[in-house]
Order: structure tokens, then C-alpha cells, then sequence
């Protein structure tokens, strides 16, 4: 009969060496959960100065709607994610109203060339402003592609750098990046 003794000294060891391989593991996971939700909040940062920045654009013909279409991790005219309802709520007042791309329609066959973009609940032209997924340099510089949109002969799109100022994201066009306006 096996010393009950031994066994019970070979599962303690047995049991703290598994201890010792997970425990770093899980210390590992921790912090880059930790790393992941920081990064998360910072990303909401991010879009809603660039956002700020894109709302401001210049774009040669620029209607004056009163509706903005809001959209995120967009990636052409096809792809749109609505933003968090949290960061819809981070916006200052404005004297526009904004509303996330899914209360917003595109419109296959506008009747012009400026007002492909619709406020679903009035029917209202407007613009989509969308960002693209986030792409991180470092730990203070990002790109982000931007665009604004209301139809065929409506948009203005670019490249724009967020950097981390004094604890807040500063939004400009990336260096050596493109503009195009249509």
C-alpha cells in the first residue's frame, strides 16, 4: 500500500507548481485587461475629438444641415458601426442635432447631388461624418481616416493624426496625408 504521506506531499507539489506557471498567466491577462480597457476608453477620446475636428471641416459647398450621421470602425461607404451611446452623450450642445448611422439612411438614387444622406425620423438632408477603425502609433499618436459625406458631389475625406497632449487628444491631418473633396 503506497505511504499516504508521499501522496499527499506529491499532490501539494504538484499543486503548487501549477499555482506558480498560472498564477504569472493570469497576472499577464490582468494587466492586459487592464491595458484593454484603458486603451478602450482612450479610443472614445480619440472619436470624439475627432469627430469635434470633422464637424468644424471646411468642404467647398457645405450645406448647412441640421442633422449629423454619425458613425465608427466605418470602413467605405458600405460599412458603418453605430457609436457607443456613451459617446453620443460626450458631444457639447450643439446647433446641430446628432444621431448615430442607423437612424440615418442612405439614399440610392438622390434627387441631387448633395442630399444623399436622410434623417430617418424627418426625412431631413444631413451629413455622415465617419471615422475609421483606429490605428495606434504609440502610446500618444494614432490614425484615424476621417470623412464627411451628404452625396456624389458632397465629400471630403482624409488621413487625421490624434495626439495626446497634457492628457487631452489634439486632431489635425496626418502628416503627408491626402485630402480629397469631391
Amino acid at each position: 500500500m503506497p505511504n499516504l504521506h508521499n501522496f499527499a506531499a506529491r499532490i501539494a507539489a504538484i499543486t503548487i507548481g501549477a499555482l506558480l506557471v498560472v498564477a504569472p498567466s493570469a497576472r499577464a491577462q490582468n494587466q492586459q485587461s487592464s491595458e484593454s480597457n484603458l486603451r478602450s476608453a482612450q479610443e472614445e477620446d480619440i472619436r470624439v475629438a475627432a469627430f469635434l475636428y470633422l464637424f468644424d471641416v471646411e468642404t467647398g459647398p457645405d450645406p448647412d444641415y441640421s442633422f449629423y450621421c454619425l458613425s465608427v470602425d466605418s470602413d467605405g461607404f458600405k460599412v458603418h458601426h453605430d457609436p457607443s451611446d456613451s459617446l453620443m452623450k460626450r458631444f457639447p450642445r450643439m446647433h446641430r442635432t446628432l444621431r448615430k448611422v442607423s437612424e440615418c439612411e442612405i439614399v440610392s438614387k438622390p434627387k441631387d447631388w448633395f442630399t444623399a444622406i436622410k434623417d430617418k425620423q424627418s426625412g431631413k438632408a444631413g451629413w455622415m461624418i465617419s471615422l475609421s477603425s483606429i490605428l495606434w502609433i504609440n502610446e500618444h499618436e494614432v490614425r484615424v481616416g476621417g470623412t464627411r459625406y451628404c452625396g456624389g458631389l458632397c465629400l471630403w475625406s482624409s488621413i487625421l493624426q490624434a495626439t495626446l497632449v497634457e492628457g487631452k487628444w489634439k486632431v489635425a491631418l496626418a502628416p503627408n496625408g491626402y485630402v480629397f473633396v469631391s
